[in-house]
């Protein structure tokens, strides 16, 4: 009885409690439903603010990956990486040569992964593009000279060509 009774002063003087978090005193109502909300649980929107349910939050479609769309980019980005990584082991030996393949594998592989995502973006994809890029260089290794392959040029190389093939799906 008690609290009813604090209740209705409380509804007296605007104060009242929010809809999700009852623990918090507010005078912040959804400018659709009319259910109070404190500050945690506001949506600011183009026209006022609304509760979480009211305001539809969702994800932007272009972040929204399925797992299909993994399938099809780690399949498209594996296929391009061991292409790559062919071409890569192959020209290694010649100076400036690697550099120009890496720059191409990081870009055909994003690309790859790009268009097998339907043109998606995400954490995902940039992570999927950057272990089909390693797949290319496990490649390269197997068809380089070891030397070769461990000199800082190389890992520079190789760096270029994650941080062009990360930044075409992130």
């Amino acid at each position: 009885m008690e609290q009813s009774q604090e209740h209705q002063e409380s509804q007296e003087y605007g104060i009242y409690r929010c809809s999700f978090h009852p623990d918090v005193e507010t005078g912040l109502a959804c400018g659709r439903c009319g259910r109070y909300i404190c500050p945690r649980c506001m949506v600011q929107t183009p026209v006022g603010s609304r509760c979480p349910d009211c305001a539809r939050v969702t994800r932007h479609p272009t972040f929204d990956v399925q797992p299909s769309y993994y399938l099809r980019a780690s399949l498209a980005g594996g296929v391009v990486g061991i292409i790559g990584g062919v071409i890569w082991g192959l020209v290694l030996g010649v100076p400036f040569l690697p550099w120009l393949v890496a720059i191409g594998v990081g870009y055909f592989v994003g690309e790859a992964v790009s268009l097998a995502s339907n043109r998606k973006r995400g954490t995902g994809l940039a992570v999927t593009a950057g272990a089909s890029v390693a797949l290319a260089v496990i490649v390269a290794m197997i068809l380089a000279v070891w030397a070769i392959v461990t000199s800082i040029f190389f890992l520079l190389s190789v760096a270029l060509a994650i941080y062009i093939a990360v930044n075409r799906v992130r």
